[in-house]
């Protein structure tokens, strides 16, 4: 019975906070074109990073999630293409994949600041196991069979860079409405987020940031401060609320860049609103590699802080 309870209450955590959602990542602040593609190219690197996130340990039906971006700036162009490969996994409920390609265009406004426009398009494969939801063999509420849909799927988003401020706005899943929001399909999605570069000293910076998540179903604010040292290491936290400025989340972080090309990140989220009576742990590494092209290929131009 008390096994039958706890898998209840997730059930109905996830079907209203995470099943229509996109992904939630910690160390979102650190790789940006997951959710906006106007920050496609926002660095005179090759970009590769890859996440993985253990969510709510303690379930065997938590989520995981893996994904993988690469992107780059091309100077004649004056624009930065990248793609995107996510697989998100909900114990056996339920499968999503998704892969698409980006492209922002960097509108120069001056030498010290741009303004670009990005636009996302792929396909998005989302599996429903029924039978995996169901509470006992004898309940009859739910199918006892899987779903699968492939969709295309198209975001959209625009981020200013000067210097030591970054904004952005986006939007994702252009073509399903909120209201078209099912268990198959994923409605809008809108992402706002801030940012700015204190210089306390030459060896350390201070960067506050603002970041908020809005569909039909949920909102989630996030403020997040961090200080590097010498662009090299890093260590911060994160404070999540939602809709009703409830507390969600604290997340502490922490990465350090090797070797002029290696970046690794860890985050750990300590969960303080309704499922964290039941799982406090959440776990998320990233993994990046940025490689440096030749001068010639990318603008002398400052390609500001990341």
């Amino acid at each position: 019975m008390k096994r039958n309870l706890i898998t209840l209450i997730l059930f109905i955590t996830v079907k209203l906070i995470y099943g229509q959602t996109d992904i939630q990542m910690s160390q979102h602040m650190m790789n940006r074109t997951t959710y906006n593609p106007a920050s496609t190219g926002a660095s005179r690197y090759v970009n590769i990073y890859g996440h993985w996130r253990d969510q709510w340990r303690g379930f065997t039906t938590r989520p995981q999630t893996m994904y993988l971006t690469a992107h780059t700036y091309f100077k004649d162009l004056k624009s930065g293409i990248g793609l995107t490969a996510v697989n998100d996994k909900l114990g056996d409920l339920e499968h999503n994949m998704l892969f698409k390609l980006s492209y922002a265009y960097h509108l120069y406004l001056n030498a010290n600041s741009y303004l670009s426009f990005g636009l996302s398009a792929g396909v998005l494969d989302r599996n429903i196991n029924w039978l995996a939801k169901r509470i006992s063999e004898d309940d009859p509420t739910l199918p006892d069979y899987s779903e699968n849909k492939w969709t295309a799927d198209f975001d959209f988003g625009i981020e200013y860079n000067v210097e030591k401020f970054t904004a952005g706005l986006s939007l994702t899943h252009l073509n399903r409405t909120s209201d078209e929001a099912t268990e198959l399909n994923m409605g809008h999605h809108f992402y706002g987020y801030l940012k700015y570069k204190f210089n306390l000293s030459v060896d350390f910076d201070l960067v506050p940031s603002l970041f908020a998540q809005n569909s039909k179903k949920s909102t989630h604010i996030e403020s997040n401060i961090m200080l590097h040292y010498r662009n090299k290491a890093w260590i911060g936290a994160s404070y999540r609320v939602d809709e009703k400025l409830l507390s969600e989340s604290i997340v502490g972080i922490v990465g350090i860049d090797l070797f002029d090309f290696l970046r690794i990140g860890y985050s750990f989220d300590y969960n303080i609103g309704t499922i964290g009576k039941y799982s406090n742990n959440t776990h998320e590494i990233m993994l990046g590699i940025r490689l440096n092209r030749p001068q010639k290929l990318y603008s002398k131009t400052p390609r500001f802080f990341e």
